[in-house]
Protein backbone atom coordinates (compact mmCIF):
# COMPACT_ATOMS: atom_id res chain seq x y z
CA UNK A 1 0.00 0.00 0.00
CA UNK A 2 1.64 3.22 -1.16
CA UNK A 3 0.24 6.52 0.03
CA UNK A 4 1.35 9.95 -1.04
CA UNK A 5 3.36 11.56 1.74
CA UNK A 6 1.64 14.71 2.97
CA UNK A 7 3.19 17.75 4.58
CA UNK A 8 1.11 17.07 7.70
CA UNK A 9 2.64 13.59 8.01
CA UNK A 10 6.14 15.01 7.77
CA UNK A 11 5.32 17.48 10.52
CA UNK A 12 3.93 14.71 12.72
CA UNK A 13 6.96 12.43 12.31
CA UNK A 14 9.30 15.34 13.05
CA UNK A 15 7.24 16.02 16.16
CA UNK A 16 7.49 12.38 17.23
CA UNK A 17 11.25 12.45 16.76
CA UNK A 18 11.46 15.62 18.86
CA UNK A 19 9.38 14.00 21.63
CA UNK A 20 11.56 10.88 21.69
CA UNK A 21 14.78 12.91 21.77
CA UNK A 22 13.40 15.08 24.57
CA UNK A 23 12.49 11.97 26.55
CA UNK A 24 15.98 10.57 25.93
CA UNK A 25 17.89 13.81 26.51
CA UNK A 26 19.60 12.59 29.74
CA UNK A 27 21.29 9.87 27.68
CA UNK A 28 23.77 12.57 26.66
CA UNK A 29 25.04 12.51 30.26
CA UNK A 30 25.30 8.71 30.50
CA UNK A 31 28.72 7.23 31.31
CA UNK A 32 30.66 5.07 28.89
CA UNK A 33 30.80 1.30 28.91
CA UNK A 34 33.73 -0.94 27.98
CA UNK A 35 32.92 -1.24 24.29
CA UNK A 36 32.32 2.49 23.89
CA UNK A 37 35.76 3.05 25.41
CA UNK A 38 37.42 0.74 22.87
CA UNK A 39 35.62 2.33 19.93
CA UNK A 40 36.49 5.82 21.16
CA UNK A 41 40.19 5.04 21.58
CA UNK A 42 40.33 3.66 18.04
CA UNK A 43 38.36 6.67 16.78
CA UNK A 44 41.02 8.98 18.24
CA UNK A 45 43.71 6.82 16.70
CA UNK A 46 42.11 7.22 13.27
CA UNK A 47 41.93 10.99 13.70
CA UNK A 48 45.64 11.02 14.58
CA UNK A 49 46.49 9.19 11.36
CA UNK A 50 46.48 5.67 12.77
CA UNK A 51 44.90 2.52 11.38
CA UNK A 52 42.39 0.27 13.17
CA UNK A 53 43.81 -3.06 14.39
CA UNK A 54 47.36 -2.14 13.33
CA UNK A 55 47.76 0.86 15.64
CA UNK A 56 44.90 0.11 18.04
CA UNK A 57 43.27 -3.30 18.33
CA UNK A 58 39.72 -4.48 18.94
CA UNK A 59 37.64 -7.45 17.79
CA UNK A 60 34.75 -5.59 16.13
CA UNK A 61 34.52 -4.93 12.35
CA UNK A 62 35.62 -1.41 11.39
CA UNK A 63 32.51 0.74 10.60
CA UNK A 64 31.84 1.62 14.24
CA UNK A 65 35.35 3.05 14.65
CA UNK A 66 34.82 5.52 11.81
CA UNK A 67 31.46 6.59 13.22
CA UNK A 68 33.18 7.30 16.54
CA UNK A 69 36.01 9.13 14.79
CA UNK A 70 33.43 11.37 13.09
CA UNK A 71 31.70 12.12 16.39
CA UNK A 72 34.96 12.91 18.18
CA UNK A 73 36.12 15.10 15.30
CA UNK A 74 32.86 17.07 15.51
CA UNK A 75 32.38 17.28 19.29
CA UNK A 76 35.75 16.62 20.91
CA UNK A 77 37.26 14.06 23.27
CA UNK A 78 34.38 13.67 25.70
CA UNK A 79 31.58 11.29 26.58
CA UNK A 80 28.87 13.54 25.13
CA UNK A 81 30.43 13.23 21.67
CA UNK A 82 29.87 9.48 21.82
CA UNK A 83 26.23 9.74 22.88
CA UNK A 84 25.50 12.27 20.14
CA UNK A 85 25.78 9.38 17.67
CA UNK A 86 22.47 8.01 18.97
CA UNK A 87 20.82 11.42 18.69
CA UNK A 88 21.94 11.75 15.07
CA UNK A 89 21.33 8.22 13.78
CA UNK A 90 18.23 7.08 15.70
CA UNK A 91 16.08 9.86 14.12
CA UNK A 92 17.30 8.64 10.73
CA UNK A 93 16.20 5.13 11.67
CA UNK A 94 12.82 6.47 12.81
CA UNK A 95 12.36 8.16 9.44
CA UNK A 96 13.21 4.88 7.72
CA UNK A 97 10.61 2.92 9.70
CA UNK A 98 8.06 5.64 9.05
CA UNK A 99 8.63 5.22 5.33
CA UNK A 100 8.62 1.42 5.63
CA UNK A 101 5.39 1.25 7.65
CA UNK A 102 3.68 3.78 5.42
CA UNK A 103 4.60 1.74 2.35
CA UNK A 104 3.02 -1.40 3.85
CA UNK A 105 -0.12 -0.24 5.64
CA UNK A 106 -0.35 3.52 5.49
CA UNK A 107 0.59 6.57 7.48
CA UNK A 108 -0.71 5.48 10.90
CA UNK A 109 1.42 2.34 10.93
CA UNK A 110 4.49 4.27 9.77
CA UNK A 111 4.16 6.88 12.49
CA UNK A 112 3.57 4.36 15.28
CA UNK A 113 6.43 2.11 14.11
CA UNK A 114 8.83 5.08 14.17
CA UNK A 115 7.63 5.95 17.67
CA UNK A 116 8.05 2.41 19.02
CA UNK A 117 11.53 2.09 17.52
CA UNK A 118 12.85 5.35 18.96
CA UNK A 119 11.26 4.92 22.39
CA UNK A 120 12.43 1.36 23.00
CA UNK A 121 15.87 2.07 21.54
CA UNK A 122 16.56 4.68 24.21
CA UNK A 123 14.91 2.66 26.98
CA UNK A 124 18.09 0.64 27.39
CA UNK A 125 21.19 0.39 29.54
CA UNK A 126 24.08 2.83 29.20
CA UNK A 127 26.37 -0.01 28.13
CA UNK A 128 24.10 -0.96 25.19
CA UNK A 129 23.56 2.45 23.57
CA UNK A 130 25.98 3.90 20.99
CA UNK A 131 26.96 0.32 20.18
CA UNK A 132 27.88 -1.29 16.87
CA UNK A 133 24.82 -3.56 16.90
CA UNK A 134 22.43 -0.82 17.98
CA UNK A 135 23.61 1.70 15.36
CA UNK A 136 23.64 -0.99 12.66
CA UNK A 137 19.83 -0.93 12.81
CA UNK A 138 19.89 2.24 10.69
CA UNK A 139 21.42 0.82 7.47
CA UNK A 140 19.39 -2.34 8.17
CA UNK A 141 16.11 -0.39 8.16
CA UNK A 142 16.90 1.36 4.90
CA UNK A 143 18.09 -1.85 3.25
CA UNK A 144 14.72 -3.37 4.17
CA UNK A 145 12.80 -0.31 2.96
CA UNK A 146 14.54 -0.19 -0.41
CA UNK A 147 14.06 -3.96 -0.79
CA UNK A 148 10.36 -3.44 -0.14
CA UNK A 149 10.12 -0.68 -2.72
CA UNK A 150 11.94 -2.80 -5.29
CA UNK A 151 9.22 -5.45 -4.96
CA UNK A 152 6.31 -3.00 -4.96
CA UNK A 153 7.29 -1.73 -8.39
CA UNK A 154 7.03 -3.70 -11.61
CA UNK A 155 10.47 -5.28 -12.05
CA UNK A 156 10.48 -4.22 -15.71
CA UNK A 157 10.70 -0.57 -14.72
CA UNK A 158 13.88 1.33 -14.14
CA UNK A 159 12.82 2.39 -10.63
CA UNK A 160 12.70 -1.21 -9.42
CA UNK A 161 16.27 -1.69 -10.63
CA UNK A 162 17.41 1.42 -8.77
CA UNK A 163 15.64 0.43 -5.53
CA UNK A 164 17.25 -3.01 -5.67
CA UNK A 165 20.65 -1.43 -6.30
CA UNK A 166 20.22 0.78 -3.22
CA UNK A 167 19.09 -2.17 -1.10
CA UNK A 168 22.16 -4.19 -2.10
CA UNK A 169 24.47 -1.25 -1.40
CA UNK A 170 23.03 -0.81 2.09
CA UNK A 171 23.23 -4.56 2.70
CA UNK A 172 26.91 -4.45 1.75
CA UNK A 173 27.50 -1.78 4.39
CA UNK A 174 25.47 -3.73 6.95
CA UNK A 175 27.60 -6.83 6.46
CA UNK A 176 30.69 -4.84 7.40
CA UNK A 177 29.18 -4.14 10.81
CA UNK A 178 29.21 -7.90 11.47
CA UNK A 179 29.18 -10.84 9.10
CA UNK A 180 26.33 -12.49 11.02
CA UNK A 181 24.04 -9.87 9.50
CA UNK A 182 24.11 -12.15 6.46
CA UNK A 183 21.08 -13.82 8.07
CA UNK A 184 19.15 -10.54 7.89
CA UNK A 185 20.32 -9.85 4.33
CA UNK A 186 19.24 -13.38 3.40
CA UNK A 187 15.78 -12.57 4.77
CA UNK A 188 15.54 -9.58 2.42
CA UNK A 189 16.69 -11.70 -0.52
CA UNK A 190 14.16 -14.45 0.27
CA UNK A 191 11.37 -11.91 0.33
CA UNK A 192 12.37 -10.70 -3.11
CA UNK A 193 12.01 -14.26 -4.40
CA UNK A 194 8.65 -14.61 -2.63
CA UNK A 195 7.29 -11.32 -3.97
CA UNK A 196 8.06 -12.18 -7.59
CA UNK A 197 7.81 -15.96 -7.55
CA UNK A 198 5.47 -15.80 -10.54
CA UNK A 199 7.78 -13.46 -12.45
CA UNK A 200 11.16 -15.14 -12.03
CA UNK A 201 12.18 -14.47 -15.62
CA UNK A 202 11.41 -10.79 -15.19
CA UNK A 203 13.21 -10.23 -11.88
CA UNK A 204 16.77 -10.90 -12.99
CA UNK A 205 17.44 -7.17 -13.39
CA UNK A 206 16.65 -6.45 -9.76
CA UNK A 207 18.57 -9.52 -8.58
CA UNK A 208 21.64 -8.41 -10.51
CA UNK A 209 21.18 -4.85 -9.27
CA UNK A 210 21.04 -6.01 -5.66
CA UNK A 211 24.27 -7.98 -6.11
CA UNK A 212 25.99 -5.08 -7.86
CA UNK A 213 25.01 -2.72 -5.05
CA UNK A 214 26.44 -5.11 -2.46
CA UNK A 215 29.66 -5.52 -4.40
CA UNK A 216 30.10 -1.78 -4.80
CA UNK A 217 29.88 -1.01 -1.09
CA UNK A 218 31.04 -4.30 0.44
CA UNK A 219 33.73 -4.82 -2.17
CA UNK A 220 34.73 -1.16 -2.11
CA UNK A 221 35.29 -1.29 1.64
CA UNK A 222 37.25 -4.53 1.19
CA UNK A 223 39.59 -2.80 -1.25
CA UNK A 224 39.92 0.19 1.07
CA UNK A 225 40.90 -1.95 4.05
CA UNK A 226 43.22 -3.99 1.87
CA UNK A 227 45.03 -0.77 0.91
CA UNK A 228 45.30 0.09 4.61
CA UNK A 229 46.97 -3.27 5.17
CA UNK A 230 44.54 -4.52 7.81
CA UNK A 231 43.03 -7.58 6.10
CA UNK A 232 45.37 -9.95 7.94
CA UNK A 233 44.29 -8.40 11.24
CA UNK A 234 40.62 -8.61 10.22
CA UNK A 235 41.17 -12.30 9.49
CA UNK A 236 42.52 -12.73 13.04
CA UNK A 237 39.42 -10.92 14.29
CA UNK A 238 37.15 -13.28 12.36
CA UNK A 239 38.96 -16.40 13.58
CA UNK A 240 39.10 -15.24 17.20
CA UNK A 241 35.44 -14.18 17.11
CA UNK A 242 34.48 -17.68 15.96
CA UNK A 243 36.36 -19.21 18.92
CA UNK A 244 34.97 -16.56 21.25
CA UNK A 245 31.39 -17.29 20.18
CA UNK A 246 31.98 -21.04 20.34
CA UNK A 247 32.78 -20.57 24.02
CA UNK A 248 29.16 -19.50 24.50
CA UNK A 249 27.81 -22.79 23.21
CA UNK A 250 29.02 -24.57 26.36
CA UNK A 251 26.28 -22.84 28.36
CA UNK A 252 24.12 -21.95 25.37
CA UNK A 253 20.62 -22.07 26.82
CA UNK A 254 21.66 -20.45 30.08
CA UNK A 255 23.23 -17.58 28.11
CA UNK A 256 20.17 -17.13 25.91
CA UNK A 257 17.78 -17.28 28.88
CA UNK A 258 19.79 -14.64 30.73
CA UNK A 259 19.86 -12.45 27.63
CA UNK A 260 16.12 -12.83 27.09
CA UNK A 261 15.42 -11.97 30.72
CA UNK A 262 17.24 -8.65 30.29
CA UNK A 263 15.44 -7.99 27.01
CA UNK A 264 12.11 -8.78 28.65
CA UNK A 265 12.87 -6.31 31.45
CA UNK A 266 13.50 -3.56 28.89
CA UNK A 267 11.17 -4.49 26.03
CA UNK A 268 8.31 -6.39 27.69
CA UNK A 269 5.65 -3.93 26.50
CA UNK A 270 6.98 -4.11 22.96
CA UNK A 271 7.21 -7.91 23.04
CA UNK A 272 3.68 -8.35 24.37
CA UNK A 273 2.22 -6.14 21.62
CA UNK A 274 4.30 -7.93 18.98
CA UNK A 275 3.09 -11.34 20.21
CA UNK A 276 -0.52 -10.11 20.12
CA UNK A 277 -0.08 -9.24 16.45
CA UNK A 278 -0.80 -12.79 15.23
CA UNK A 279 -4.26 -13.19 16.83
CA UNK A 280 -5.17 -9.55 16.22
CA UNK A 281 -4.17 -9.78 12.56
CA UNK A 282 -6.01 -13.08 12.19
CA UNK A 283 -9.30 -11.66 13.40
CA UNK A 284 -8.75 -8.46 11.41
CA UNK A 285 -8.48 -10.56 8.21
CA UNK A 286 -6.38 -7.98 6.40
CA UNK A 287 -2.93 -9.41 5.66
CA UNK A 288 -0.86 -7.61 3.05
CA UNK A 289 1.84 -9.80 1.45
CA UNK A 290 4.48 -7.23 2.49
CA UNK A 291 4.18 -8.51 6.06
CA UNK A 292 6.09 -11.57 4.93
CA UNK A 293 9.15 -9.31 4.72
CA UNK A 294 8.68 -8.19 8.34
CA UNK A 295 8.35 -11.79 9.55
CA UNK A 296 11.43 -12.88 7.59
CA UNK A 297 13.28 -9.87 9.01
CA UNK A 298 12.34 -10.87 12.54
CA UNK A 299 13.46 -14.46 11.89
CA UNK A 300 16.79 -13.21 10.49
CA UNK A 301 17.27 -10.91 13.49
CA UNK A 302 16.47 -13.75 15.87
CA UNK A 303 18.99 -15.95 14.08
CA UNK A 304 21.55 -13.15 14.43
CA UNK A 305 21.19 -13.31 18.22
CA UNK A 306 21.01 -17.10 18.46
CA UNK A 307 24.01 -17.90 16.26
CA UNK A 308 26.40 -15.84 18.42
CA UNK A 309 25.64 -18.01 21.43
CA UNK A 310 26.30 -15.39 24.11
CA UNK A 311 22.88 -13.85 24.57
CA UNK A 312 24.50 -10.43 25.02
CA UNK A 313 22.18 -7.45 25.37
CA UNK A 314 23.24 -5.84 22.10
CA UNK A 315 22.73 -8.98 20.00
CA UNK A 316 18.95 -8.53 20.22
CA UNK A 317 18.87 -5.10 18.54
CA UNK A 318 18.47 -6.62 15.07
CA UNK A 319 14.95 -7.63 16.17
CA UNK A 320 13.92 -4.13 17.29
CA UNK A 321 12.75 -2.69 13.92
CA UNK A 322 10.51 -5.64 12.95
CA UNK A 323 9.18 -5.88 16.52
CA UNK A 324 8.35 -2.15 16.38
CA UNK A 325 6.41 -2.73 13.16
CA UNK A 326 4.42 -5.64 14.62
CA UNK A 327 3.67 -3.78 17.86
CA UNK A 328 2.64 -0.66 15.94
CA UNK A 329 0.29 -2.66 13.71
CA UNK A 330 -1.32 -4.28 16.77
CA UNK A 331 -2.02 -0.84 18.23
CA UNK A 332 -3.28 0.47 14.88
CA UNK A 333 -5.75 -2.39 14.46
CA UNK A 334 -7.03 -2.17 18.03
CA UNK A 335 -7.57 1.59 17.91
CA UNK A 336 -9.20 1.54 14.48
CA UNK A 337 -11.46 -1.35 15.47
CA UNK A 338 -12.51 0.34 18.70
CA UNK A 339 -13.26 3.66 16.99
CA UNK A 340 -15.31 1.87 14.31
CA UNK A 341 -17.42 0.03 16.89
CA UNK A 342 -17.97 3.22 18.83
CA UNK A 343 -19.02 4.90 15.60
CA UNK A 344 -16.92 7.96 16.37
CA UNK A 345 -13.83 8.57 14.27
CA UNK A 346 -12.80 11.46 16.49
CA UNK A 347 -11.91 8.88 19.13
CA UNK A 348 -8.98 7.84 16.92
CA UNK A 349 -7.11 11.09 17.49
CA UNK A 350 -7.56 10.84 21.26
CA UNK A 351 -6.49 7.21 21.43
CA UNK A 352 -3.43 7.73 19.25
CA UNK A 353 -2.52 10.74 21.36
CA UNK A 354 -2.80 8.74 24.58
CA UNK A 355 -0.77 5.89 23.06
CA UNK A 356 1.96 8.33 21.99
CA UNK A 357 2.15 9.79 25.49
CA UNK A 358 2.33 6.30 27.03
CA UNK A 359 5.10 5.11 24.69
CA UNK A 360 7.19 8.27 25.05
CA UNK A 361 6.80 8.04 28.84
CA UNK A 362 8.68 4.71 28.85
CA UNK A 363 12.15 6.13 28.02
CA UNK A 364 11.32 9.42 29.77
CA UNK A 365 10.72 7.70 33.10
CA UNK A 366 13.87 5.63 32.67
CA UNK A 367 16.21 8.48 31.79
CA UNK A 368 14.81 11.46 33.68
CA UNK A 369 14.26 9.48 36.89
CA UNK A 370 17.99 8.77 36.94
CA UNK A 371 19.17 12.22 35.87
CA UNK A 372 16.81 14.73 37.51
CA UNK A 373 18.57 14.87 40.91
CA UNK A 374 21.86 15.46 39.07
CA UNK A 375 20.37 18.13 36.79
CA UNK A 376 18.86 19.97 39.75
CA UNK A 377 22.11 19.95 41.72
CA UNK A 378 20.87 17.55 44.39
CA UNK A 379 23.67 15.08 43.71
CA UNK A 380 27.20 15.19 42.33
CA UNK A 381 28.34 13.62 39.10
CA UNK A 382 30.01 10.86 41.09
CA UNK A 383 26.72 10.11 42.85
CA UNK A 384 24.91 10.17 39.49
CA UNK A 385 27.39 7.74 37.93
CA UNK A 386 27.01 5.48 40.96
CA UNK A 387 23.58 4.54 39.56
CA UNK A 388 25.16 2.89 36.52
CA UNK A 389 26.68 -0.57 36.68
CA UNK A 390 27.17 -3.38 34.15
CA UNK A 391 28.52 -6.55 35.73
CA UNK A 392 31.80 -5.53 37.40
CA UNK A 393 31.93 -2.16 35.61
CA UNK A 394 31.03 0.54 38.10
CA UNK A 395 30.77 3.85 36.30
CA UNK A 396 31.59 6.01 39.31
CA UNK A 397 34.94 4.23 39.65
CA UNK A 398 35.74 4.98 36.01
CA UNK A 399 35.01 8.65 36.66
CA UNK A 400 37.04 8.75 39.89
CA UNK A 401 40.06 7.13 38.23
CA UNK A 402 39.79 9.40 35.18
CA UNK A 403 39.73 12.51 37.38
CA UNK A 404 42.62 11.17 39.45
CA UNK A 405 44.70 10.74 36.29
CA UNK A 406 43.70 14.09 34.80
CA UNK A 407 45.13 15.83 37.86
CA UNK A 408 48.47 14.03 37.51
CA UNK A 409 49.06 13.85 33.76
CA UNK A 410 49.01 16.11 30.73
CA UNK A 411 46.66 15.55 27.77
CA UNK A 412 47.80 12.85 25.35
CA UNK A 413 50.07 11.17 27.87
CA UNK A 414 49.86 7.41 27.59
CA UNK A 415 48.25 4.99 30.04
CA UNK A 416 48.46 1.23 30.28
CA UNK A 417 45.44 -0.66 31.63
CA UNK A 418 45.71 -4.33 32.53
CA UNK A 419 42.07 -5.34 32.44
CA UNK A 420 39.02 -4.59 30.33
CA UNK A 421 38.36 -0.92 31.16
CA UNK A 422 39.40 1.14 28.11
CA UNK A 423 36.82 3.85 28.81
CA UNK A 424 39.06 5.24 31.60
CA UNK A 425 41.81 6.05 29.11
CA UNK A 426 39.44 8.04 26.90
CA UNK A 427 37.71 9.79 29.80
CA UNK A 428 41.08 10.88 31.18
CA UNK A 429 42.09 12.36 27.81
CA UNK A 430 44.99 9.91 27.54
CA UNK A 431 46.16 7.47 24.87
CA UNK A 432 46.58 3.70 25.29
CA UNK A 433 50.28 2.90 25.73
CA UNK A 434 50.15 -0.03 23.29
CA UNK A 435 47.81 -1.18 20.57
CA UNK A 436 46.49 -3.74 23.08
CA UNK A 437 44.19 -1.34 24.92
CA UNK A 438 42.55 -4.22 26.83
CA UNK A 439 43.99 -7.42 28.19
CA UNK A 440 41.86 -10.22 26.77
CA UNK A 441 43.70 -10.59 23.41
CA UNK A 442 46.82 -11.18 25.52
CA UNK A 443 45.07 -13.76 27.71
CA UNK A 444 42.52 -15.83 25.78
CA UNK A 445 44.09 -18.84 23.99
CA UNK A 446 42.56 -18.09 20.59
CA UNK A 447 44.74 -15.01 20.02
CA UNK A 448 48.36 -15.11 18.73
CA UNK A 449 50.74 -15.87 21.61
CA UNK A 450 53.45 -13.64 20.12
CA UNK A 451 51.30 -10.63 20.96
CA UNK A 452 52.34 -10.95 24.60
CA UNK A 453 56.00 -10.26 23.79
CA UNK A 454 55.06 -7.53 21.31
CA UNK A 455 53.06 -5.80 24.05
CA UNK A 456 55.97 -5.84 26.51
CA UNK A 457 58.44 -4.65 23.88
CA UNK A 458 56.28 -1.60 23.17
CA UNK A 459 56.01 -0.82 26.88
CA UNK A 460 59.76 -1.05 27.44
CA UNK A 461 60.31 1.37 24.56
CA UNK A 462 58.06 4.09 26.06
CA UNK A 463 57.04 3.97 29.70
CA UNK A 464 53.61 5.49 30.48
CA UNK A 465 53.39 7.61 33.64
CA UNK A 466 50.73 5.34 35.17
CA UNK A 467 49.56 1.74 34.96
CA UNK A 468 46.17 0.48 36.12
CA UNK A 469 45.66 -3.12 37.20
CA UNK A 470 42.12 -4.39 37.78
CA UNK A 471 41.09 -6.83 40.47
CA UNK A 472 37.79 -8.56 41.28
CA UNK A 473 36.87 -8.42 37.59
CA UNK A 474 36.01 -12.02 36.83
CA UNK A 475 35.42 -12.14 33.06
CA UNK A 476 35.70 -15.73 31.92
CA UNK A 477 33.48 -14.83 28.97
CA UNK A 478 36.41 -12.93 27.37
CA UNK A 479 39.52 -14.29 29.10
CA UNK A 480 38.58 -17.99 29.15
CA UNK A 481 39.82 -18.19 32.74
CA UNK A 482 37.95 -17.81 36.06
CA UNK A 483 40.70 -15.60 37.54
CA UNK A 484 40.57 -11.82 37.84
CA UNK A 485 43.04 -9.55 36.03
CA UNK A 486 45.36 -9.13 39.01
CA UNK A 487 45.72 -12.90 39.35
CA UNK A 488 46.19 -13.41 35.60
CA UNK A 489 49.03 -10.87 35.63
CA UNK A 490 51.10 -13.08 37.90
CA UNK A 491 51.29 -15.66 35.11
CA UNK A 492 52.34 -13.08 32.51
CA UNK A 493 55.94 -13.07 33.71
CA UNK A 494 57.42 -10.56 31.23
CA UNK A 495 54.73 -7.95 31.89
CA UNK A 496 54.74 -8.49 35.66
CA UNK A 497 58.53 -8.10 35.78
CA UNK A 498 58.31 -4.94 33.67
CA UNK A 499 55.72 -3.49 36.04
CA UNK A 500 57.62 -4.26 39.26
CA UNK A 501 60.91 -2.99 37.86
CA UNK A 502 59.56 0.35 36.61
CA UNK A 503 56.60 1.18 38.86
CA UNK A 504 55.54 1.37 42.47
CA UNK A 505 52.05 0.82 43.80
CA UNK A 506 50.63 4.23 44.57
CA UNK A 507 46.91 4.03 45.27
CA UNK A 508 43.74 1.97 45.03
CA UNK A 509 40.43 3.31 43.74
CA UNK A 510 37.66 0.75 43.84
CA UNK A 511 38.74 -2.18 41.70
CA UNK A 512 41.68 -0.20 40.22
CA UNK A 513 45.20 -0.60 41.57
CA UNK A 514 47.17 2.48 40.53
CA UNK A 515 50.89 2.08 39.78
CA UNK A 516 53.06 5.16 39.26
CA UNK A 517 56.32 5.25 37.35
CA UNK A 518 59.35 5.35 39.65
CA UNK A 519 61.39 8.52 39.77
CA UNK A 520 64.62 8.19 37.85
CA UNK A 521 67.65 8.65 40.10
Amino acid sequence: MLEKIKTRDISIVIGLIALVLLAALPVLTYPMGRDQGMYANIGRTILNGGVPYVDMWDQKPPPIYYLYASAIAAFGVNTVAIRVLDFVLVPVGMLGLWLFGSAIQGRKLGLMAALFFGAFYFNDGFQNLSQSDSLATVPMIFSAYTALRATQINPDTRNAWLWALASGALAGILLWFKHYYALVVLAFALYHVFAHHKQIAQTWRTVVAFCIGGLVTGGGLLIYFWQLGVLDEILVVAQSTASYNAQGYDDYWANMLLGFQFRWAVWHGLLILAMLWIPVKFFNKNMQPEWVLVILWLIGGTGFALIQGKGFDTHWFAMLPPLALLAADTVRILIDTLSTRLGNKKVIVTLYGLCTIAVVAIPALTTWRLALPYFTGQETRIAYFDKFQANDLKAEQSLQVAEYLRERTVPNDTLYVWGFRPEVTFMAGLRPATRYQVHFPLVAPWYPQEWQQDNVDILWAALPPYVLVLEDDYMEWVTNTPDDSHTILQNYTELNNWLIFNYERQDKIGDFIVWERKQQS
